[in-house]
């Protein structure tokens, strides 16, 4: 009985329940239409449960404590300054792309109050985010069936996660599980610890969108750094759902990931298919 808790796919099916039955006032509570400050608080409140259910499921079960699932506080500065680094620069080079080619135009520059509140609701999705999907499910799948397969399955969900933002399309979809979805495994695998994919992810979309004044995965922020007009072909631009569906993206996130996933073979930080080894 205990091998069969200490599963790791059981360890995985235990924490979405104890989310789930975590998260039912949280549901219940929340009334249409959101204003922004419960929309703040909301993500914050699941970031936190999903937090607690995956903390406390992995303790009972198999003993782990947060150092071992992806919060080792004494990697934390180093992680976070550098994933946050590693973001704003490849969302950077995207827009350098992008406005290289002609379709990105600054029309205004300006300093925005909005900033602080901006940073705090992206901060929020991206720990949610990361939690689930690296620190859940790829964590645990990995555990189970090895790296490669991990990366395959959390790709492909995360992309199908933002198939209903708006603006989406087949091709944001499939980007976002390639660019996204692959980047922020590679973030993981090489630090083994969710310090750095959250500080990255944070990172993209912060600057993004209340810094460049693209849409982040389909959504508009009211007020941005900078006032952009954003034209040119959908492959390109992304078009309504922003820079993530377009060609520049793409490219430059794949070839970030695959220099992850490079060192990381290197380092022999790749778990093979079902190698029973654990990950600590």
């Amino acid at each position: 009985m205990k091998r069969v808790i200490a599963f790791p796919l059981t360890r995985l099916v235990l924490i979405m329940l104890v989310f789930g039955g975590l998260t039912v006032p949280v549901v219940h509570a929340a009334r249409p239409p959101y204003s922004l400050w419960q929309t703040l608080v909301a993500n914050w409140t699941l970031a936190l449960l999903l937090l607690a259910a995956m903390f406390s499921v992995e303790w009972v079960t198999v003993r782990k404590k947060a150092a071992q699932i992806g919060f080792d506080p004494s990697r934390a500065p180093r992680d976070i300054i550098v994933g946050f680094l590693f973001g704003a620069l490849l969302i950077s080079l995207v827009i350098a792309e992008l406005a290289a080619s002609g379709f990105y135009r600054i029309v205004q520059v300006h300093v925005t109050r909005e900033l602080g509140f901006a940073a705090m609701l992206l901060l929020a999705d991206a720990v949610l985010e990361e939690t689930l999907f690296r620190g859940v499910l790829f964590r645990l799948v990995e555990e189970w069936a090895g790296t490669w397969i991990a990366l395959v399955v959390s790709a492909a969900l995360f992309g199908l996660a933002h198939a209903a933002n708006p603006g989406a399309t087949w091709f944001s979809s499939v980007a976002i599980a390639l660019e996204a979805g692959v980047l922020l495994g590679a973030a993981f695998v090489v630090t083994r610890n969710l310090w750095f994919p959250i500080a990255l992810h944070f990172a993209w979309n912060f600057f993004e969108g209340p810094v460049y004044g693209s849409q982040v995965s389909g959504h508009q922020f009211m007020t941005s750094v900078i006032i952009a007009r954003i034209n040119g072909p959908t492959i390109v631009t992304g078009g309504r759902f922003g820079p993530e569906a377009g060609l520049f993206a793409l490219i430059t996130c794949l070839v970030a990931a695959v220099v992850l996933l490079a060192y990381a073979t290197r380092r022999s930080l790749i778990v093979p298919p079902f190698a029973g080894k654990r990950i600590r």
